[in-house]
């Protein structure tokens, strides 16, 4: 009987891994090849950083352009507003932001910096719309390239009332203020 019970110990398994490694071989240069494919699509953004420290100002042209429902705001931040175009019935006017930039390009043609503020109801497609405005004149078979470096932020509240001309609040009570220990 002592012999029967050392018939019954296994020998040790070697683990068959042909079937892992045949997937391996075929799966990462298909992965490798589709990384480099999709690179090609993405558009690079220069994001602000979260905690940025104080900048030099530069006196050239800072281009920024405000996205607001019912007008596309492009201005110099540091001169102010260029110009004003009013949304149409059907939408922004992208055309006529094209040719703004075309402008402002051929004033300033070492420039490739824009900046697109928009505000969290934006939707994505006009955000989209707009950069592609900024970025390349369209059309023809080389389309020429206006301000590449885009970067993104959130646009400034919009003010209904400019703060000097708001007004103060006002007292009617022109009598001066009662002195201590005197009742009025």
């Amino acid at each position: 009987m002592h012999s029967h019970k050392r018939r019954l110990r296994r020998q040790a398994v070697e683990l068959d891994i042909t079937a892992f490694m045949n997937l391996i071989v075929v799966l990462v240069p298909f992965l490798l090849s589709s990384a480099v494919f999709s690179k090609l699509a993405i558009l690079e953004l220069n994001l602000p950083a979260a905690a940025s420290g104080p900048v030099e100002l530069k006196r050239d042209l800072q281009l920024e352009v405000v996205i607001r429902p019912d007008a596309l705001e492009v201005g110099d931040r540091h001169a102010g507003l260029i110009q004003r175009i009013a949304a149409t019935g059907e939408g922004h006017n992208y055309h006529a932001l094209s040719e703004l930039m075309q402008q402002l390009k051929a004033r300033f043609p070492d420039k490739k910096a824009v900046t697109i503020l928009a505000g969290p109801e934006t939707p994505y497609d006009t955000l989209v719309q707009v950069m592609d405005a900024v970025r390349l004149v369209p059309g023809g078979a080389h389309p020429q390239e206006l301000f590449p470096e885009i970067s993104i932020g959130d646009a400034p509240a919009q003010a209904s009332v400019p703060a000097s001309k708001a007004e103060a609040p006002r007292t009617t009570d022109k009598r001066p203020p009662p002195k201590a220990g005197k009742k009025p």
